[in-house]
Formats: structure tokens, sequence, C-alpha cells
């Protein structure tokens, strides 16, 4: 399939609007294929990541291995006492970005734009919530793990070394069982945990809270 193929094919999904979990696993498949076929990779990491998250029944690769050093790092600190919001500014920033899914969302952006692709918020304001919404079910209990130890690569001074505290990380969706009502309409209320499992067998958890709207409508925007 040539690019210009794809891209048609893209530009119809997002102009129709993503609204389940199989368009979301066919726009990611696509968005993969054309970072692969134009080889600019390295310019998105975070979303090649998320796109190979949605493609694998198990992540292993440099991706996944960033994020878990991230969480190894913290894992200390926070079985010690220390408050998500109390750990360093460096290393909050990184797991805040991490776990909500920042640096996928802005990168996703650029590449839609970049392409010349239809953004998420064409249809719905709320379109980055509740394309989250269907990508976490997706890559729920998908998990990233660290299996056996980084070769060294030329010119690399030292290879990565494995995760000294945790195993893996899983991610987990909950959805609110009721609907949250007001005035100007109603949102639906989800959950994106990120389950933390120590060598020990231990666990802990981060979780992010999100909405989006149910009806999908757009505000009027006030003058």
């Amino acid at each position: 399939m040539s690019t210009p193929d794809i891209l048609e094919k893209l530009t119809r999904e997002l102009d129709a609007g993503v609204t389940s979990e199989v368009q979301v696993v066919y726009l990611l498949a696509g968005v993969r294929k054309l970072m692969e076929r134009d080889e600019v990779g390295e310019q998105y990491p975070n979303l090649k990541f998320h796109c190979d998250w949605v493609l694998h029944p198990k992540l292993q690769g440099t991706g996944a291995k960033a994020i878990l050093r991230k969480f190894d790092a913290a894992h200390p600190l926070l079985t010690g006492g220390v408050k998500l919001h109390k750990l360093p500014a460096e290393l909050r920033g990184d797991i805040e970005r991490i776990s909500k899914m920042r640096s996928f969302q802005k990168e996703l952006d650029k590449f839609l734009d970049d392409y010349g692709l239809p953004p998420l918020t064409k249809n719905r304001d709320d379109g980055w919530a509740h394309f989250l919404y269907l990508y976490a079910k997706v890559v729920e209990d998908i998990p990233l793990s660290f299996e056996g130890k980084t070769k060294k690569k030329a010119g690399q001074a030292q290879p990565a070394t494995e995760p000294e505290h945790i195993s893996h990380v899983i991610v987990h969706f909950q959805q609110a069982k009721e609907t949250l009502k007001h005035p100007y309409g109603e949102e639906v209320l989800f959950a994106v945990t990120w389950e933390i499992r120590d060598k020990n067998g231990k666990s802990g958890s981060i979780a992010i809270y999100n909405s989006f709207s149910l009806s999908g409508a757009r505000e009027a925007a006030s003058g």
C-alpha cells in the first residue's frame, strides 16, 4: 500500500471520527507504517512506543525499558513514604508525563499535523480524552517488561541495565458505573491505573482520572 493510500484511509477514519477500539488500532497501525516507510520514528519516539503497545501482546523494547527505568527510580521513594507530588521535580515530571500520556498526545497531534491529517478534535472538542478512553481499553493488561540484559551497542559507553526494583508495569482501565450529569451535559468518567510490580511480588499504583462528554457535542464558544 502506497503512502497516499494510507493517508487517504487514515483521513477517512479521522473525518468520520474515531469511536471504537478497532479504529484506534487501525489508526495507530497506519501511523506506525508511515513512520517506518518515511524513517521518521526518531522524531516521534513516544508516539512510536504507543503505536507498538497496541500491536504486541507484551512490550519489551527500548520505549518500554525507558519507562520502566523511570518507575524504577521512583519506586524506593514512593514505597518509603514519599508522596508522588513530593518526588524530585525532574522525576515527578517524568512520571506525570508518562502516566498522563502527555508526550503521546503531543506527538500524535504533531504527527497528524505534519502529515496533513485531520486532528482528533475535528469531531469533538474532547477528542483526545475520548481517544485515550478507547486506547486505554486496548492496551489494558498488556505488560511492559524488561526481560534479559541489553547488549552493549557500538559506541555505547555501558549497556543499559535492567531495573533494580521493579519487574514490570501494567495498565488497568476502569469506567465509573454512573455518569456525571451537570447543566451542560453528561460526562463519562474513567480511570487509567498504572500498576507497578516489584521483584518481591508487591505492587503499587498510580491512577489517572479523566472524562469525556457522552454526547460528544461541541460547546458553543463564549464571546
